[in-house]
């Protein structure tokens, strides 16, 4: 009778032993699968590390607030609905097709192209050219492309202009220019002006000169071509 109940205590023990060794030595979320479930964390952590990796085939629906910190590769598409925000660097290989409004805060750099602060700009040093959104003009090295002034002009650093005025072109330096338009030809220095049209050669704010044999009004020329208007 004794001789019995220690075997069976024995067994008992073995038994036992054995069920320690495989709960110690057990994987049991190894090749874990949850079929029609649902896997529900409420205020715990799900971490992943050690070289470990979370793999999604299918949809990936992410509610609410909340963190991503390390690597995350998608393949496939990646459709966002809602607001998202991305802070921190990063890289973007491939193409991109942008539907709707496209509205940035700080600098655009594509190659030798900026964008930052309304401006764009193409190049850098002396041949540089820069679009500015606020005032409309295109200044391109030394020159100023002006919409506002006159009727539209071109800026030199010279301080000469090329701008329109009504049906005139004109190329400008202070008080004096050429202009030009369908039907004429004018030329200005001061209050002097030379206007070639159809009509004839129209001569303004010549010089007078006394003495001479002229009749009042004739318009007479020196040696050098240098031409003066009787008195």
């Amino acid at each position: 009778m004794v001789d019995d109940i220690s075997n069976k205590l024995a067994d008992a023990l073995k038994k036992m032993r054995r069920d320690i060794i495989r709960l110690q030595s057990a994987r049991p979320l190894e090749n874990t699968a949850i079929r029609s479930g649902r896997l529900r964390l409420i205020g715990a952590l799900l971490r992943i590390d050690s070289g470990g990796r979370l793999e999604v085939i299918g949809t990936w629906r992410f509610v609410g607030a909340g963190a991503i910190t390390g690597d995350v590769v998608a393949e496939g598409k990646w459709t966002q609905n809602g607001s998202w925000e991305l802070n921190g660097p990063g890289d973007i290989a491939g193409d991109v097709d942008l539907t709707g409004n496209f509205d940035l805060t700080g600098v655009f750099t594509s190659g030798n192209v900026r964008i930052e602060d309304g401006k764009i700009y193409v190049g850098t040093g002396a041949n540089q050219i820069v679009i500015d959104g606020a005032t409309g003009n295109i200044i391109a090295g030394a020159m100023r492309i002006d919409p506002s002034a006159s009727g539209g002009a071109v800026v030199f650093n010279t301080g000469a202009e090329l701008r329109s005025e009504g049906d005139l072109t004109w190329l400008v330096h202070g008080n004096n220019g050429v202009a030009v338009d369908g039907s004429q030809v004018i030329v200005r220095y001061g209050a002097r002006q030379l206007r070639i049209a159809s009509d004839g050669v129209k001569i303004t704010g010549l010089p007078t000169r006394t003495g001479t044999a002229l009749p009042s009004g004739a318009v007479g020329a020196d040696a050098d071509g240098t031409l003066w208007r009787a008195a």
